[in-house]
């Protein structure tokens, strides 16, 4: 495949082939690393193919992977999160059912470091290490849990090359990235959002779920937000769903393409860039048919210290420990309600202005 850059003309989401990034030929690196800048300093989406085949990150994979979902209720409920079970132990990892929102419109399985590696003897005291509770062998799919842990470390690897170029082209040094990643928390979120059969009415306790798109009306699985951390790498296995609000104030619909991974950049990274990387709101409409994604956040350690970049518009503000921040946006979201004083800060933390 040929060097990519290309603005889809009916949704303005660009479609770039990163697979020069994992090569070394300098001169087409540096023509996918403009194509990158232009995609998070302007837009604030992207949607990338061209990694390669030996990551074990395609579509093969994430049917195994999302077979999980055909385990029943009575099978998954030792995994569920301990806010929706309360005879469980786990809290931030793990499963969040149906019943975790009043809509019931989406379930979803997390995943952290531990299907990789060792969590680090430092971790014992912090719940964002909390060990990943995983179903026994008999009841999942063959290899599911060795094809899941090269699925994550293939994309830690697209995560780090995208730093890495954002880093070429903000003039700074990709080790900046690189050690705050050393010993990360990214969480690898399985998703199921069934299809949609509820009448499509207002309901006095659910403001918001419903709202209009080109003529039709549609629920808002996902309602508008901005993504809190600092990258997401979203596979949309096949069906459509997720929009972009794009610089004209209106939403348009990511493309779908095979083999591909819509990136987007969270608000912390663009406070830490000093505005110069653009997080852009999201949102996910209701299909009627059943559909799955798999996005990867990719996070930091909990005890990076997030302070202005050496970059010349960087804007000042008060550092911070990412563990903090990330608790305090997390416990926002409804499969993690009420869980906020359960971690104490490590540091003074005060939520910066981010636009989620």
């Amino acid at each position: 495949m040929q060097y990519i850059f290309e603005i889809n003309l009916m949704t303005q989401i660009p479609i770039i082939n990163i697979g020069p990034l994992f090569s070394q030929n300098a001169s087409k690196k540096t023509e996918v690393d403009k194509a990158i800048a232009r995609a998070a300093f302007e837009i604030g989406f992207m949607v990338v193919v061209g990694h390669p085949k030996k990551l074990e990150v395609g579509q093969d994979q994430r049917d195994i992977m999302l077979k999980l979902f055909n385990l029943s209720e009575e099978q998954q409920r030792p995994f569920w999160k301990k806010n929706f079970a309360s005879e469980n132990s786990h809290i931030y990892r793990g499963w969040f059912p149906l019943s975790s929102s009043k809509a019931h419109n989406r379930e979803g399985f997390e995943i952290g470091p531990d299907i990789v590696r060792a969590l680090p003897s430092s971790s014992d005291n912090d719940i964002l290490y909390e060990p990943t509770p995983i179903p026994e062998k008999s009841d999942l799919p063959q290899d599911w849990k060795k094809v899941t842990a090269k699925y994550y470390i293939g994309m830690e690897h697209i995560g780090n090359c995208i730093l890495d170029s954002l880093s070429r082209s903000l003039s700074i040094n990709k080790n900046i990235f690189r050690n705050a990643f050393k010993d990360g928390i990214s969480t690898l979120r399985l998703l199921h959002y069934p299809k949609v059969t509820t009448k499509l009415n207002k309901r006095e306790d659910l403001p918001n779920r419903y709202t209009n798109f080109q003529g039709k009306n549609y629920e808002q699985v996902a309602r508008p937000h901005v993504d809190s951390g600092l990258l997401t790498v979203l596979a949309q296995c096949g069906i459509g769903g997720l929009q972009a609000f794009t610089s004209e104030e209106t939403w348009v619909e990511v493309p779908i393409i095979n083999d591909s991974f819509s990136i987007n950049f969270g608000g912390l990274l663009e406070l830490w860039t000093g505005r110069k990387i653009k997080a852009t709101k999201h949102r996910v409409l209701g299909q009627n048919t059943a559909r799955h994604s798999v996005p990867f956040f990719f996070e930091p350690r909990p005890s990076t210290v997030i302070s202005p970049l050496p970059i010349k518009t960087a804007q000042k503000f008060k550092p911070f420990y990412y563990g903090d921040h990330l608790w305090a946006t997390t416990t926002k979201f409804p499969e993690n309600y009420g869980l906020l004083s359960l971690r104490s800060p490590r540091g003074d933390y005060t939520e910066p202005k981010i636009n989620f």
